[in-house]
């Protein structure tokens, strides 16, 4: 059906980009959770960000961002830092090298995804950006709605 045949494509270009950011990690030795960590890290300036936040940021499980964290901290990207305001919670941040590699890897994805959206008009940029968010909204809630009827039914 035509609508069969638009959800396959639909998903058909969500994998397709899914495929190009980790061809880009790849290219730079990154796993796809590592490249993301380096992608909030570079531009958060003096905004300190735990691990904690940074799953819950990239929808990411906690076991596999800590993997991804300690690869970096061995690599000598970042380093963890106890923050002042609590107790055991750590802040990650970018080392020299980290910086460096940032630079050569993170800040031209930054400067292609602007290219992206200047490509666009300003109409299609708000567009974009409306239809994702509805999608989105609206996958949450018949989500939830079909795990909440099978769970009536066990």
């Amino acid at each position: 059906s035509r609508r069969q045949r638009q959800m396959c494509i639909r998903d058909r270009l969500y994998r397709e980009q899914d495929d190009l950011y980790n061809e880009y990690a790849s290219h730079f030795g990154l796993s796809g959770i590592s490249f993301w960590i380096l992608y909030t890290l570079c531009e958060a300036e003096e905004e300190a960000f735990t691990q904690n936040m940074l799953a819950d940021m990239w929808h990411i499980p906690r076991q596999s961002l800590n993997s991804a964290v300690r690869t970096l901290v061995t690599r000598g990207y970042i380093k963890l830092e106890q923050m002042a305001v609590s107790g055991n919670s750590k802040a990650l941040r970018l080392t020299e090298e980290g910086e460096a590699f940032c630079k050569r890897a993170i800040y031209p994805f930054y400067e292609l995804e602007e290219r992206i959206l200047q490509n666009m008009t300003k109409q299609e940029r708000k567009q974009f950006l409306e239809f994702s968010v509805r999608q989105l909204d609206m996958m949450k809630k018949e989500i939830e709605a079909v795990i909440k009827e099978d769970a009536a039914r066990k």
